[in-house]
């Protein structure tokens, strides 16, 4: 029997929905749209939640407009909601489930909360077959973490940032070096012109022998380097004029920015497969990485590199969007909560408290 699932996703900037169908264990992407707010937010430096959550109430309706007619689709047709309930900006948020209860109420269909932080691993399973259980790298914007990943229901949690993310670290860098929000694109690109090697930044919880992130510090060397080397503060604000000369230097600086990035995630990615066999008893899980910052392709070549059984979440669903949601709520179906009592739902904006990741031993579940 064939089924529709819609999808919507507004944990943060993003507003994105899909529609996937679902037949004789086929599952088939028959519209993923979304409208980013990158260049409204540029003018701000980065997302504020109030600009945020009005530009997804003005962008939702049209976007479920044109996903469901280039799905060639009505509302009664749906058989399933999937919506982002956590974790993520709360207003946003709110807004994207406001909208999944008015398609619910409309079509009398039920709705499944989904944890976007799952769907972003649970997504390599759109374009390729993944068993359980396997290392989940969910790598993005606000969070860094490790899950031993056991059922589509079952993520432990085996470590995390205890302070920024990797995808803070790229723009917050970005913004250092005058180079825009949002600047992890922008760096990745020009590191592929520079020395990774010329300067040398900090990797974080270097010696912890664990799987728990920090990059604060690193942010803090890029800001402490450029106030020693003022020659090369503003060569971001310039890029487009350099001389050869100074984009060198500029492409070097991100170069090495990004190595210490990839540096540390490589490194962290050994201790937790030891950690997953620990408990699992399974030597060389599968690794599955997924995330927005999960396109870097730094971050991809030196996994791929440095461990044989890595898989990445195909670049069109790394970034927060509507596909991925629809696929969680697909998988985990039988957990969706029935019309009417789905109008009940509530949006959550916290997963984890990273200070809980601050001393040695993680808090993990």
């Amino acid at each position: 029997m064939k089924k529709i699932i819609l999808g919507i996703e507004t944990s943060c900037d993003d507003t994105s929905i899909g529609v996937l169908s679902s037949e004789n264990d086929k599952i088939e992407v028959l519209s993923h749209r979304t409208f980013g707010q990158e260049e409204i937010l540029k003018t701000w430096g980065g997302v504020v939640p109030e600009i945020a959550a009005r530009n997804h109430l003005q962008k939702l309706a049209p976007l479920l407009e044109s996903t469901t007619n280039e799905a060639g689709i009505t509302i009664d047709d749906i058989d399933l909601i999937g919506v982002t309930c956590v974790p993520g900006l709360l207003g946003p948020l709110l807004t994207g489930l406001n909208a999944a209860k008015t398609v619910a109420m409309l079509a009398r269909k039920p709705i499944m909360p989904v944890n976007h932080l799952y769907a972003h691993l649970e997504a390599i399973h759109l374009t390729k077959k993944m068993a359980y259980p396997y290392l989940g790298l969910l790598i993005s914007g606000g969070h860094t973490i490790f899950f031993l990943v056991q059922s589509s229901t079952d993520f432990r949690v085996l470590g995390s940032t205890i302070d920024d993310a990797a995808g803070e670290a790229f723009d917050k860098g970005g913004k250092l070096l005058g180079l825009g929000y949002p600047a992890g694109r922008i760096i990745d690109e020009l590191a592929k012109e520079g020395d990774p090697l010329k300067y040398e930044f900090p990797i974080g919880l270097k010696s912890s022998a664990d799987c728990r992130f920090s990059f604060s510090g690193l942010k803090t060397a890029l800001r402490v380097f450029l106030e020693r080397n003022p020659e090369l503060a503003d060569l971001g604000e310039r890029r487009d004029t350099l001389s050869p000369e100074e984009r060198k230097a500029l492409c070097d600086v991100c170069a090495s920015y990004q190595h210490a990035i990839v540096t540390a995630i490589n490194l962290k990615a050994r201790y937790a497969l030891q950690l997953a066999y620990e408990i699992t008893g399974i030597k060389n899980l599968p690794i599955v990485v997924g995330g927005g910052v999960a396109c870097n392709s730094g971050i991809r070549a030196g996994l791929a590199k440095k461990y044989s059984n890595v898989n990445f979440v195909d670049p069109k669903y790394c970034a927060d969007n509507g596909a991925m949601i629809a696929n969680y709520a697909l998988i985990n179906e039988a957990s969706a909560i029935a019309y009417p009592e789905c109008l009940q739902l509530d949006a959550r904006g916290r997963f984890i408290n990273k200070k809980d990741f601050s001393g040695k031993t993680s808090k993990s579940k």
